[in-house]
């Protein structure tokens, strides 16, 4: 398949061109990143860098779809990021006006997410794209418990790689190579949809990274993080790999875990597990540079990302329903 190539260099080249551009234009409009009081002090110097600029990286693949693709498998992904990136737009506004502490409150974000994570399960169904590997039982028809499970995979990954976003060019790696993966196993299966959206996007996001890498010029802002979050979720349902989602997203889980376990810590004994959270700030209070951070984290993505491709070519995926599976 030729078209996620096309893809893939186009939107990296369309984003090397054009995010000069929207740099300017965020900072002309103000829009700088609120930092936190209680992270390091060292992201102190943060405060004001523009952020929202997921808002290109968003935009591309949607041209790509109606260039390359504009079917309805493709759309579903599409949906996914134009909507997780809606949500963040209204967080990072709420951010940047300092309404609320940062952004949206956590119950508004919430329930956003969990429409989104509805509207995409039941895309799902409408396309008849049901099936998903379950490990010991094959592949299996969901009918509309894909539904339910769509949002809770929305709300849980959407908000694992914000939270992985903040340290410059952490959730953008991370995200790459979770996006490498799922574009060479689409293309592995022959399911050009998933190919060309998984290829545009990260083909954007590689193009963000040269502007987010330490010291980052740009962030990419809740709306580059929830959009890239819905987006993994559509993907890898639409090969099947929802089960897998948790392996390929390692580092968004240790990020993840990392807040549950100090926050439970702190509030049922008093006493911190790791010295502040999510797990890049722990490293970071360690002594460990940013950019070796993200060098050693993207590197456990990137083993995590090999195992999925080992686990997922056994499984079939991406194949056509075979004997075993249920038909609707």
């Amino acid at each position: 398949m030729i078209r996620p190539l096309i893809a893939f260099a186009g939107s990296l080249l369309l984003g090397l061109v054009l995010y000069p551009a929207v740099i300017s234009t965020l900072a002309r409009l103000k829009a700088g990143q609120r930092v936190q009081s209680y992270g390091p002090a060292s992201h102190l110097v943060k405060a004001g860098t523009p952020t929202m600029g997921g808002i290109l990286f968003c935009a591309i693949p949607v041209a790509a779809w109606l260039v390359l693709d504009h079917g309805r498998a493709g759309f579903l992904a599409v949906f996914a990021i134009v909507a997780g990136a809606a949500i963040g737009v209204v967080d990072d506004i709420a951010n940047i006006r300092g309404r609320g502490a940062l952004g949206l409150l956590g119950r508004q974000k919430l329930v956003l997410q969990l429409l989104v994570g509805l509207l995409l399960g039941i895309g799902l169904d409408a396309a008849s794209l049901t099936v998903e590997v379950i490990p010991g039982a094959g592949a299996v028809d969901l009918h509309w418990a894909i539904v339910p499970l769509a949002a809770l995979a929305v709300v849980a990954c959407s908000n694992a790689v914000n939270l992985t976003d903040g340290v410059d060019g952490l959730a953008g790696s991370c995200s790459v190579i979770a996006l490498v993966t799922l574009w060479a196993l689409a293309q592995h299966s022959g399911n050009a949809p998933v190919a060309i959206v998984s290829a545009s996007l990260c083909g954007g996001v590689l193009a963000f990274l040269f502007y987010n890498w330490w010291p980052a010029r740009v962030f990419m802002g809740d709306t580059g993080s929830l959009a890239l979050g819905c987006a993994l979720v559509a993907l890898a349902a639409e090969l099947r790999l929802l089960w897998l989602l948790p392996l390929l997203g390692a580092v968004f889980v240790a990020e993840t875990l990392s807040v549950i376990i100090n926050v439970t810590a702190i509030t049922r004994f008093g006493r911190r597990v790791f010295r502040a959270s999510p797990l890049h700030h722990h490293f970071e209070e360690l002594g460990l540079r940013e950019q070796r951070l993200v060098v050693c984290f993207a590197g456990a993505a990137a083993v995590a990302a090999l195992l999925c491709v080992a686990l997922a070519l056994p499984s079939g995926v991406g194949a056509g329903l075979s004997a075993g599976i249920h038909h609707r």
